[in-house]
């Protein structure tokens, strides 16, 4: 029997119906097997990393994954069923889909043979291809895989150890990829605190042919209008008399007389087809999708057979693609609208290179079905994009436009243009705003255009007082822009740097604007900087992370040894990590020290701590006063998630303080002084409320894996049950847990 293992459930419903009864398509639901934790293993799972040999890479003990030895069984079970299997590994093709597939199989090579078949579309003739290509596991993209998974384990637990002490939250993490990008948004809100706004004014007037402005200024006038960064704007002056005297001239002509008109022309090629970032970035700017939103969707059009593999850095389509795309544009247009193609930069990695950029698998299909309308949306952005790639470019025409006024020896300037041939930009009607195609009339030297009426909202003309502004924050989208222009991550980690971030509370999203909270900004200002390597060179520096990946892409390509790229990315951060130890010692105290001191100052004897100067501990000089306090018994007050979780059992018993403060014998709330007492309280409040307890972490990575399969946010999904988030979730059977995940299993089957 042929056992053909995908990593999507949803994508192995579609090629079951490709493949027959003569196959069994099973899911592995993601990774089956990963390093181990230590809730596995509590000596191998507080490891950072393991020795090797010279030469070898580690062979660490690799724990089942939350769903990976019930996938595996259910595979063993079919293969028992059916008798004779051969195993046709079928995840993802790309580097974590590699390491799936070399995992599976070491686990069931003994149970019959195993072959790697890779396809970037989710279609019958890719799936018949694949198959009939099938080879074995590609060992250096495992490989590379591998030393990507022990550098994320050492720079995550080490550097995540450090960031502890700096920070409040538990919950505290750096990462090669995810400290860099933190860094951007950081570095961004500084830049925006830094800036000077500089007043300016400006002076405009609309009429029906072109709307127009006051040149004040040119860039040899003494008095010219700068910003802050030394920006010449020619329309802008701080010279309050001009801008009035302007805006008087305006109004009391009330038309304006053109003195020339300059036409140009403009050709514009189309872009690629979208590789991930630029599909990111198109969904983004087009709609403020955020990157995890996106990714979503696609992977359903992906899995559904509809677009091709969603992860690539390459701009390449097929020349079987390129012929379909060519053949449409000549039957719904014509001859005159195909292109050269176009051209641009190969993908940042040449291992990515490999695969084709994202397109329709069948580029005649307008628009899939059995999709919601957003998925519907961005599949005709796909393939517009793709039709576009290969047509002609756009043609518009440009009328740059001077004019006066009696009493103003400042001209007015203005500009207009249409497109004499939309080229490319048809692949785009009705996608995007309907582009002009007509030249307006009246634009002549010597003509007066008179100015249009007045409204309450829309005065003309307009004397407007303003001020420079900060640069804005980063989005979603261009955060991914970011990462993608500095070379740091990769198609499949774009989205998910920027949900850990959020996860851990160091970024906040504001109406899609990214903010940097407390401990976002301490990582960055305070820890990240202690990371250098010995020529200098920060650690944590783009550059360096950037230099990593290619580390990885060479390990994937076959062109460096993968033992050693480990052994020198191992040795360089541990030689940092003892360094910035080092400076840790020598330094003051840590945010995370000045907290546990203040939780343990309110409960101890002021006979410990008359006169200690706490404001001018060093950071041994804290961990000396902390371990003291303890040693003597001090217990700090309870901590802000204790208080949190008594609130939310005290609601859900419909108890008041008193009731609650009776359960340990305490007078009142206001009593409770030590983290101990919070704590016997909280075990007294659950033993009141059997079926209503806390949810487990377990529990919480279950239903976070159902509610993306569902296509949702965190947020959506509790909302559904009458809860902000999953840390307001009640376990047990009667519990809103249970009945979410119940809701998330229907949605993800309707998915």
């Amino acid at each position: 029997m042929n056992i053909l293992i995908v990593e999507s459930k949803a994508k192995s419903k579609t090629i079951q119906k490709y493949l027959g009864k003569d196959w069994v398509v099973l899911a592995t639901g993601g990774h089956i097997q990963e390093l181990p934790n230590r809730a596995f293993d509590p000596k191998e799972g507080k490891k950072a990393f393991w020795a090797n040999r010279k030469g070898e890479l580690p062979a660490p003990p690799w724990m089942w994954t939350d769903n990976g030895e019930k996938a595996v069984n259910a595979i063993l079970a079919a293969a028992e069923k059916h008798g004779d299997p051969k195993f046709f590994l079928a995840p993802d093709p790309d580097r974590e889909g590699e390491f799936i597939a070399w995992r599976l199989q070491e686990l069931l090579s003994e149970h019959g043979p195993c072959v790697r078949v890779t396809f970037r579309e989710v279609t019958k003739g890719a799936i018949a291809e694949a198959v009939e290509d099938a080879h074995e596991v590609d060992m250096d993209r495992v490989r590379s895989a591998m030393v990507r998974r022990f550098l994320d384990r050492l720079v995550g637990f080490r550097a995540s150890k450090m960031a502890k002490s700096f920070v409040t939250s538990r919950t505290a993490s750096m990462g090669r990829v995810q400290t860099p990008t933190l860094g951007f948004i950081v570095e961004r809100e500084l830049e925006r605190e830094a800036h000077v706004p500089v007043p300016f004014f400006e002076v405009s007037a609309g009429t029906d042919a072109v709307d127009l402005q006051v040149r004040f200024h040119e860039p040899s006038d003494e008095n010219r209008w700068t910003d802050d960064k030394q920006k010449f704007v020619a329309t802008r002056t701080s010279d309050t008399e001009l801008a009035e005297g302007a805006f008087a001239a305006i109004a009391k002509a009330g038309a304006v007389s053109v003195t020339k008109v300059k036409p140009t022309e403009r050709s514009q090629k189309p872009k690629p087809a979208f590789t991930t970032d630029a599909l990111l970035q198109a969904a983004g700017g087009r709609w403020g999708w955020s990157p995890k939103k996106t990714m979503s969707l696609a992977g359903k059009l992906y899995e559904g057979g509809h677009i091709t593999y969603l992860r690539t850095d390459s701009i390449r389509l097929s020349d079987q693609a390129i012929a379909d795309a060519r053949a449409l544009i000549k039957d719904k247009w014509d001859e005159a609208h195909l292109g050269a193609g176009a051209a641009g930069k190969k993908g940042a990695t040449k291992v990515q290179d490999a695969h084709e950029a994202i397109r329709p698998t069948q580029i005649t299909v307008l628009a899939p079905e059995g999709v919601d309308d957003d998925a519907r949306r961005l599949y005709t952005l796909i393939r517009a994009q793709v039709l576009a790639s290969q047509m002609a470019p756009a043609k518009q025409a440009r009328l740059g436009v001077t004019a006066s006024v009696p009493d103003l020896d400042r001209p007015l300037t203005g500009s207009v243009s249409w497109y004499t041939s939309l080229g490319w930009r048809a692949a785009f009607v009705g996608i995007d705003a309907a582009a002009s195609l007509v030249r307006p009339d009246g634009l002549e030297v010597g003509a007066s255009l008179v100015l249009l009426p007045e409204e309450e909202e829309s005065p003309n003309p307009n004397l407007k007082r303003g001020e420079t502004q900060p640069p804005g924050r980063y989005r979603g989208h261009s955060l991914v822009k970011a990462m993608k222009d500095a070379g740091i991550g990769r198609p499949s980690t774009y989205a998910s740097t920027l949900e850990t971030l959020l996860r851990r509370k160091y970024v906040e999203d504001e109406g899609g604007a990214l903010v940097p909270l407390i401990d976002g900004r301490r990582v960055w200002l305070d820890v990240a900087p202690m990371y250098s390597l010995t020529d200098g060179e920060p650690l944590f520096d783009p550059t360096y992370t950037a230099t990593m990946e290619e580390r990885l892409d060479d390990v994937e390509e076959g062109t460096e040894a993968a033992p050693e790229v480990w052994e020198t990315l191992r040795d360089a951060f541990r030689a940092a990590h003892d360094s910035a130890q080092k400076q840790r010692k020598a330094g003051h105290q840590t945010a995370s020290q000045r907290m546990q001191i203040d939780a343990l100052f309110a409960n101890a004897p002021a006979e410990m701590i008359e006169g200690v100067d706490v404001d001018g501990l060093s950071w041994e000089g804290a961990g000396a006063l902390i371990r003291t306090l303890r040693e003597a018994g001090v217990s700090p007050t309870p901590s802000e998630k204790q208080l949190v979780e008594i609130t939310r059992l005290s609601g859900l018993l419909g108890l008041d303080d008193a009731a609650v403060a009776a359960l340990i014998e305490l007078e009142n709330l206001e009593a409770l002084r030590t983290r101990a007492e919070a704590s016997s309280l909280i075990d007294a409040l659950k033993q009141r409320m059997p079926e209503v307890t806390a949810v487990s972490d377990k529990q919480q990575r279950f239903l976070a894996d159902l509610v993306k399969k569902a296509g949702l946010t965190e947020a959506e999904a509790c909302a559904q049950v009458g809860a902000a988030d999953y840390a307001a979730l009640t376990g047990g059977r009667a519990g809103t847990a249970s009945q979410l995940i119940t809701l998330m299993k229907r949605a993800a089957r309707k998915a």
